[in-house]
């Protein structure tokens, strides 16, 4: 075999290496290019543009390609500075660049598509200047991308970052597709002995940083300002139900008597919004100065919404007692409303503590029946004190545990108050890390003759909340029952 004949078969041998590396350079082109397009037409970000402004993506993709169009003049005529005649195909192509642009943008401005299809074009439109630049190196066998090529990808992937919702995917997807392609130009096209190709590499690689940069923080922040109004939006929704729930609770309390010679008032302060501490009142002759009047404070287990609806359905279960029954006695009472939730409510695992107050100006006594509630204290006109322990479990123990509270009766005339509370006040932590307990409700009772401007619930709560150490761990509700 001769030596020319040699050659010639390693000349063959080289052009068919690289024939097939262009061809798998043209494949690689392609399938990156289908994934860009199916990633742009899938769009995935539609949930990070809800809550921008369709007018002010449409503002900004009319800009970017404003810029980009700009960009591209300024860059023509940069390069015809350059040369001493300026080339008709440079220059028709340039222009054609350009303008392609500024048509672009006019079909944004004018068109008005939606916020999607703003970002798709903006995508759509780096895809394209990809394809004009390899024209452009086709028709004037510009060099692999040079310096004025890497200004125009620096410039349009930052532009776009920075004034469009691209996410990081995405402007990967771009970056990844012009480094590929300026890479493969390298070793497609000669370069003077001077050419560092590694240096070439790091400069395609660095001039995509900065939009990627911008794309992750700028989607990240997105991300955040959606997930907040989302929030925003749920917490409002949810604001406004508890804000009814809590008018619909607090009107089941009665309003304060200040009429009549039995008379009552009350402060309430629940730990939340709304709360499980709840009274109710009973005249049972409408109308009747001396009529008797039953009071029932109660506290259900637990604190918030599922307290207070359960407080609720105790209200409705004693408005039927006390319709059907006005002048039932306070240990049947709470019998049957022990019943009631033993029935009702024992899936739950509900308990209940409750006081049920019966005030006889007729007779001029007061009955108290107290099941496992804070004690009841009355105080007399005089100032002197009297305690009323709780003579029987908590509600809703169970069938077989019947409440059986004893009634303690004492006299009840002008100047007495009656004075009872929930485990808000009894319970609450001081300073010096013991409870306020009883033995502080009585401290308040024995200081000063009442003022009649201010009654008692409001100087004991103002105490406790004096000298409670924090905020408050539990609902409080304190109650005054008094003679005229």
């Amino acid at each position: 075999m001769s030596f020319g004949f040699q050659v010639r078969i390693v000349q063959i041998h080289v052009i068919q290496t690289a024939n097939e590396f262009k061809s798998g350079i043209v494949v690689c082109v392609h399938k990156q290019t289908r994934q860009l397009v199916g990633a742009i037409l899938d769009f995935d970000t539609s949930h990070l543009v809800e809550n921008l402004n369709e007018a002010e993506i449409r503002r900004n993709t009319a800009q970017f390609l404003g810029l980009l169009a700009l960009l591209g003049i300024v860059i023509i005529v940069m390069q015809s500075m350059q040369v001493q005649q300026l080339d008709f195909a440079f220059a028709i192509v340039g222009i054609a660049w350009a303008c392609f642009y500024l048509a672009a943008a006019a079909v944004v401005y004018f068109g008005k598509p939606n916020k999607i299809w703003c970002i798709r074009i903006s995508l759509f439109i780096i895809i394209v200047e990809g394809f004009i630049a390899i024209v452009r190196w086709i028709v004037y066998n510009d060099p692999s991308p040079n310096g004025d090529t890497i200004i125009g990808v620096l410039i349009g992937l930052t532009l776009g970052a920075l004034l469009l919702p691209w996410t990081p995917r995405q402007t990967l997807m771009l970056s990844g597709i012009w480094v590929f392609g300026a890479i493969s130009s390298l070793f497609l096209t000669d370069h003077p002995k001077s050419f560092s190709i590694l240096a070439s590499v790091f400069a395609y690689i660095a001039v995509t940083v900065p939009g990627i940069m911008i794309s992750f923080f700028r989607t990240t922040r997105l991300q955040d300002q959606f997930e907040l109004h989302f929030l925003q939006n749920k917490y409002e929704i949810v604001r406004e139900e508890l804000q009814a729930a809590k008018n619909i609770h607090e009107r089941a309390f009665p309003k304060p008597k200040s009429s009549g010679q039995i008379r009552f008032t009350y402060s309430y302060r629940p730990m939340s919004q709304i709360g499980g501490d709840s009274i109710f009142a009973s005249i049972q002759n409408p109308g009747e100065a001396k009529s008797p009047l039953t009071l029932i404070l109660y506290d259900v287990t637990g604190h918030g919404l599922s307290a207070a609806l359960t407080a609720n359905r105790l209200q409705g279960e004693l408005m039927r007692i006390l319709g059907e029954e006005p002048a039932v006695d306070p240990s049947e009472l709470l019998k049957k409303l022990d019943r009631y939730v033993c029935l009702t409510l024992a899936d739950s695992a509900v308990l209940v503590t409750a006081v049920a107050i019966n005030a006889d100006p007729e007779r001029g006594t007061i009955r108290i029946a107290n099941a496992g509630h804070p004690a009841a204290i009355l105080r007399k006109s005089r100032g002197s004190i009297q305690i009323f322990e709780s003579t029987a479990p908590v509600l809703g123990i169970g069938m077989g545990f019947e409440v059986e509270p004893t009634i303690e009766e004492e006299p009840f005339t002008s100047g007495d108050s009656l004075i009872a509370y929930t485990d808000g006040v009894s319970e609450a932590v001081l300073h010096n890390g013991e409870l306020y307990s009883t033995q502080g409700v009585v401290k308040v009772l024995e200081g000063d003759w009442i003022e009649q401007s201010e009654r008692w619930p409001e100087k004991i709560l103002t105490d406790v909340e004096k000298q409670r150490a924090g905020s408050a761990s539990d609902d409080i509700l304190i109650v005054e029952l008094y003679c005229a």
